[in-house]
């Protein structure tokens, strides 16, 4: 008997080392010898779901469950498993039933709160789950950690944000922590907070610092740097074609657009640059010499440099150089490689949908001040019309923003 509890707690030592297989090799004579051994037995199930083998780690689970179908511990190996085989239905109903035999474990709560993140439909029931979770036992990170999934879930991102940094207060170097509130920096919907994107590119960096083997936060760190080079591009583009425009009406108006369109970009870049660490700016070396991105790097500088060149060219020559520009920026936006945010979801990471406060504000006050010009200046029923359109599309932006604090309101 003490073999065996030897041989098990060595093998879950093991599995806290990250070494699923090895803690595997372990449990496999316990389990031959004692097939009822419900302790190997739950062990057994995690390092399965570990090694990516749900199949097998629900027989194992099941065999927990039958060997003692009143262990709350069996219930939440087997609700593990389910969930691993998508069967989240079930999983959701068998945490549950472990919860209730053990009400005041925490753990049984945490497991409750992710099977019904799985199945998808019941977040509010899963955010009462990860609170009770969280109550129940407030040092722990991993149920904070929880939390904050449920509240991504529900669009709640300052107190998914929150949840997170409390749960880094308890464990500074939990790098799933880490990487999930970078994520958050990295697909907030305000695309104008350059800031907020390098602060989540650092955050992704120190969390492969943590656990250099979690390909989640390679992949977002890349969605990071893309995003800016993205940005770069198109405000690039924007002011290159605006000048272009303008070009017909105002030489000198053109001249400045073009300065403009040259410096903000360079400004743009340099803030961005300047709150990344060395590590990472070498790392957005790489990635600019890589590929498409490297071409599109070099269309953005011949493009700075026309636009540099048509604020001291003669007029004959400003139109060729603002279109030149307009035209390699939008071309370096396209061959920029951009991970998109159907792009992001489809790796599994969830994306607030919907457009950003900013965006909505800018659409409020845009609409409501072109909507006012066309209004004071109707002769005919067209510019009437359009300018109750934008009345409309302001209204209707407006409307977003107060159901959006309603909805947080309402769960305070």
């Amino acid at each position: 008997m003490n073999d065996t509890a030897t041989s098990i707690a060595r093998a879950a030592a093991q599995f806290q080392r990250g070494d699923a297989a090895g803690a595997a090799d372990l449990l496999g004579p316990v389990l031959a010898a004692e097939p009822d051994n419900v302790r190997a037995l739950v062990l057994m199930t995690h390092t399965q779901l570990a090694l990516k083998k749900p199949d097998l780690a629900h027989e194992v689970a099941h065999r927990a469950v039958v060997a003692a179908p009143e262990s709350a511990e069996a219930l939440g190996a087997l609700s593990r498993a389910l969930s691993g085989l998508d069967r989240h239905g079930e999983a959701v109903a068998v945490a549950q039933a472990a919860a209730r035999l053990e009400p005041e474990n925490a753990y049984r709560h945490n497991r409750v709160a992710w099977a019904l993140l799985g199945e998808g439909r019941r977040t509010v029931e899963a955010e009462h789950a990860a609170r009770r979770a969280v109550e129940l036992d407030p040092h722990e990170a991993d149920f904070r950690i929880t939390y904050a999934m449920v509240m991504k879930q529900l669009d709640y991102t300052d107190r998914a944000r929150q949840a997170l940094r409390d749960a880094l207060a308890l464990e500074p170097d939990n790098a799933v922590a880490q990487h999930e509130l970078a994520t958050l920096d990295v697909v907030h919907r305000n695309p104008f907070a350059l800031g907020r994107l390098a602060r989540g590119a650092s955050g992704l960096a120190g969390a492969l610092r943590a656990d250099p083997g979690q390909q989640a936060s390679k992949f977002m760190l890349d969605v990071a740097l893309q995003r800016f080079l993205v940005y770069t591009a198109i405000v690039l583009a924007l002011l290159a074609y605006i000048g272009w425009r303008v070009l017909d009406f105002s030489e000198q108006g053109a001249r400045l657009l073009a300065a403009a369109a040259a410096l903000v970009p360079i400004g743009v870049a340099g803030y961005f640059v300047s709150r990344l660490d060395r590590g990472l700016r070498t790392y957005l070396i790489t990635v600019l010499a890589y590929g498409r991105q490297r071409v599109a790097a070099v269309l953005a500088a011949v493009s700075i440099a026309l636009l540099l060149t048509a604020t001291v060219a003669p007029r004959s020559w400003m139109g060729w150089l603002l279109g030149l520009a307009a035209g390699g920026g939008f071309a370096a936006r396209l061959l920029t490689v951009s991970a998109s945010n159907a792009h992001v979801r489809a790796a599994g990471i969830p994306v607030p949908r919907g457009l950003s406060g900013p965006t909505l504000w800018i659409i409020i006050v845009g609409c409501s001040v072109i909507g006012t010009l066309c209004l004071i200046g109707a002769g005919d029923w067209m510019l009437l019309g359009i300018g109750l359109g934008l009345y409309v599309c302001a209204g209707l932006a407006l409307a977003t923003i107060v159901r959006r604090k309603r909805k947080v309101s309402s769960t305070s």
